[in-house]
């Protein structure tokens, strides 16, 4: 009797060892979803717009924007098609601009990305979303660009890079993107088809003006206005 009792117990014992934990469904947690925008569309083919009238001039309607800064909170200007492949023009335009591409002529994951702010370069970054602190990533400290250069240096060290064959290729597009508008205006921005630019205009909400050129005066302007569901 002893002896079926201890066999029973050993029989009980490895039944319990052989189970599994009981399955516990893991705990999840998920962030604010994204705010979806709607977005309605005005065009402006007479009159005035934010005190840019039709039929202006490139000149006077970069002044212009340049008071939105002051009244709308505008901080940016982009500028569309502002794209070129002879840097040795570019000497007295690229002081003008914070943010610039370089890149061959079909777009390219190692293309360099330089945001410049307060007369300094604030950022590097290739299109493939890499963070750099100097470009080329190989040359020495002196001879790359570098975060923290002093806009006054940049074009003489992209000279210097242009004339390296490795590097050579990154010139077929330069971009001269978004303008700094606290700087001076480029007569060359008045070839461009579109500027544009964008503001709030409320809480969540904001608008995209689009400034349009036909040989270098104001054919029309488009608002996209984008507020919360």
């Amino acid at each position: 009797m002893k002896t079926n009792l201890v066999g029973v117990l050993l029989l009980i014992a490895l039944i319990t060892s052989c189970q599994t934990e009981p399955s516990i469904s893991p705990t999840t947690t998920t962030g604010p979803e994204p705010v979806p925008f709607r977005m309605t569309r005005d065009s402006v083919l007479t009159g005035t717009y934010l005190g840019i009238p039709i039929g202006e001039g490139a000149e006077p309607v970069y002044t212009t924007i340049q008071s939105l800064q002051q009244t709308k909170g505008v901080t940016y200007l982009n500028v569309v098609s502002n794209i070129f492949s002879d840097l040795a023009k570019l000497k007295d335009r690229i002081p003008l601009y914070q943010y610039i591409i370089l890149d061959q002529q079909q777009g390219t994951d190692s293309g360099v990305q330089i945001t410049i702010e307060n007369k300094a370069v604030k950022s590097i970054y290739l299109n493939s979303g890499v963070k750099l602190t100097q470009w080329p990533v190989l040359l020495m400290a002196n001879a790359a660009v570098r975060v923290g250069d002093p806009i006054g240096t940049l074009y003489d060290k992209l000279a210097v890079i242009k004339g390296m064959t490795t590097y050579s290729n990154k010139f077929e597009r330069i971009s001269l993107q978004t303008k700094n508008l606290s700087t001076m205006y480029d007569q060359g921005m008045s070839q461009s088809p579109q500027w544009y630019f964008m503001y709030k205009t409320g809480p969540d909400q904001q608008d995209e003006v689009q400034v349009h050129f036909t040989q270098g005066k104001v054919s029309k302007i488009a608002i996209n206005h984008y507020t919360p569901y």
